[in-house]
């Protein structure tokens, strides 16, 4: 029958149908009570939070549901993301809503935006490059309550990037980061007992983020001999990869004793035990810099990025930039003995002021007055 469905009605045709039911299933959802409950809306994992939302999840003592799904969402799920969206009092993401450009939230609801990535250092949202049109992008972020942020500086950044007010962002610090004041030595000691391999080694993390052109993802050459960069690692030196969540791709041409990809392990986890950071445009170096763990910027491509930052590049980095493969092993040694200790203080004290631990313990705070 749904073949013969398709045979029948045109691709136009069902878009206006499933367009005309979503409406009227709004229309219900509308009507129905508002329940004094915390949706925790995320596309960024199936079913579960990622470490930003769960901190605040933790944190909070009330009626709370997750709606957990990376995109694309299945026609069958939608009513259902509808349905809590329109019936939950507070509504908390750590990534965009796509259904925002359809739904007006009620009267006495709150949408709280807590962004995944900390500071401003790459340009996103409005500032950056997309296949979706200015109004569409407005459209997703217009309706924000709130947006936590982790510095006064940085209110204005995030501000431009959603199209919001800078009076609704927030200097509350990143929930996430509150077990970086506590938990290190924790933090290391999992994924040493996980990977005893890495046990007395000195441990650089590769954290690639993930590349974009004209708004749409592309494969990332890292252009590194993988060859000649496990000949030159020491017998104490290993070099782990941590790709980033959609690089579904790996970055090696092949498997080395000296060179593995933990992908599936924590970010945090394993910055925590590493001795150097090595990225290039990921919000991991503000992990690394709360953890005293120092940064090298690996950037060949640096001078055609295409998303822009809001900081200057090279010279606000906490670290030192290469863009030049052969020469990454030799700059990552040099940082690990030299680590540039007065570049990350004023880092973080540009980017991170509100980040001390109890970050978690305020969003909440905010979100419990929401619910009032």
């Amino acid at each position: 029958m749904k073949s013969l469905l398709k045979k029948i009605i045109s691709p136009r045709a069902r878009r206006g149908v499933l367009v005309f039911l979503n409406r009227v299933w709004c229309f219900i959802c509308r009507c129905l009570p508002l329940q004094n409950r915390v949706l925790f809306y995320t596309i960024r994992g199936d079913g579960t939070l990622a470490d930003n939302a769960r901190a605040v999840y933790d944190a909070l003592d009330c009626k709370k549901i997750i709606f957990a799904k990376k995109l694309p969402h299945p026609v069958k799920i939608k009513p259902l993301a509808y349905f809590y969206l329109l019936t939950s009092r507070v509504i908390v993401t750590d990534d965009y809503v796509r259904y925002m450009s359809a739904v007006r939230l009620r009267k006495g609801q709150s949408l709280i935006q807590i962004w995944h990535a900390c500071g401003a250092f790459k340009k996103f949202g409005l500032d950056a490059p997309s296949s979706r049109s200015e109004a569409e992008e407005k459209s997703l972020h217009s309706q924000y309550s709130a947006v936590i942020v982790t510095s006064e500086k940085c209110r204005k950044f995030y501000a431009g990037a959603f199209g919001v007010g800078e009076d609704i962002c927030l200097p509350l610090g990143l929930p996430r980061t509150d077990r970086l004041f506590t938990d290190k030595e924790k933090m290391r000691e999992n994924v040493l007992d996980k990977h005893p391999e890495l046990k007395n080694k000195h441990i650089y993390l590769y954290c690639p983020t993930f590349r974009e052109a004209e708004g749409e993802r592309i494969i990332l050459d890292p252009k590194i001999n993988w060859s000649e960069l496990s000949n030159t690692l020491c017998d104490d030196e290993i070099f782990v990869i941590r790709r980033h969540p959609v690089m579904d791709y790996r970055l090696t041409d092949r498997e080395y004793p000296n060179i593995l990809d933990l992908t599936d392990e924590s970010t945090l986890d394993l910055t925590a035990a590493s001795d150097v950071i090595i990225t290039d445009y990921s919000s991991v170096i503000y992990d690394a810099c709360l953890l005293s763990v120092p940064s090298v910027f690996y950037c060949p491509d640096y001078k055609d990025y295409e998303r822009g930052f809001y900081l200057e590049f090279p010279d606000d980095l906490p670290g030192e930039l290469v863009t030049e493969g052969e020469k990454l092993l030799e700059a990552v040694r040099r940082t690990k003995e030299n680590p540039p200790a007065d570049k990350i203080k004023k880092f973080i004290g540009e980017q991170m002021e509100a980040c001390d631990g109890k970050s978690a313990e305020r969003v909440g705070a905010l979100i419990e007055k929401c619910l009032k």
